[in-house]
């Protein structure tokens, strides 16, 4: 990934990858998280971007992929109440694994 470059919005860095964590927003702009987050928030209220899928991050938590363009969010994945196991919904991994193949 290049430097983080402060004249790009997330709006722009969002547009330029199609879809992104909030993670790798924040290193693209260089933003402070709060920022990216509400402009993440001001920005799907406005149907400019939606939940495109969810992961999980590097500290087990599940992150949403945000995804450019209007859009039906996601179904967030089922998790245990701890938020060790990632389960995703059966529609989700049945797409998922037969665009792997």
């Amino acid at each position: 990934m290049s430097e983080p470059s402060p004249n790009v919005t997330v709006a722009r860095a969002l547009q330029e990858v199609g879809r992104a964590t909030s993670t790798v927003l924040i290193k693209m702009t260089g933003r402070p998280q709060k920022s990216v987050m509400n402009t993440l928030k001001n920005l799907h209220h406005q149907s400019k971007i939606h939940i495109g899928a969810y992961t999980v991050n590097k500290r087990g938590q599940i992150a949403k992929i945000w995804a450019w363009g209007d859009g039906d969010d996601a179904r967030e994945p089922i998790s245990n109440q701890d938020n060790t196991r990632f389960v995703p919904r059966p529609d989700i991994a049945a797409w998922w694994m037969h665009d792997q193949g």
